[in-house]
């Protein structure tokens, strides 16, 4: 398994895409993976190979919400409650603002909370500086 230093889990391939485009404009890592839905990427992050080896974790997570099989709360509650993942920083990336699910995020352990914009240059400038920030001026443990 080779180690990512971004990782999206995000059910929209419009988002990735754009997500790819921003980190790659800016070469702000060429190590990024995509998960289509939480369930996949659950299963990659807690196959035991991944979670001994702390050199694979990324710098960052940005997680979807909203995501059909396992909600982005169910992955957050899994990564945060787990010993050996629960230092990785996940920041919640949601078209929602609804209080309730901003204050979850939060309480389940969610490092940020990024609302998704539908302007495609400013989502993509919001990956930009969310991306900057955990993997240039953020120390992770390793």
């Amino acid at each position: 398994m080779q180690q990512s230093d971004i990782l999206l889990v995000d059910d929209s391939s419009e988002v990735a895409e754009l997500t790819k485009y921003a980190i790659l404009r800016k070469k702000l890592t060429e190590k990024w993976e995509w998960f289509s839905d939480a369930e996949d990427a659950s299963d990659v992050l807690f196959r035991h190979e991944y979670t001994a080896r702390r050199d694979l974790h990324p710098f960052l997570i940005l997680l979807d919400l909203h995501m059909p099989r396992l909600s982005g709360h169910d992955l957050l509650r899994m990564l945060k409650g787990n010993k050996a993942t629960s230092h990785i920083p996940v920041v919640m990336f949601s078209t929602s603002t609804d209080r309730e699910d901003i204050r979850k995020s939060y309480e389940l352990g969610a490092n940020g909370y990024l609302v998704k914009s539908t302007d495609a240059r400013t989502l993509m400038d919001t990956v930009t500086d969310a991306v900057s920030y955990w993997t240039t001026r953020n120390l992770p443990v390793r």
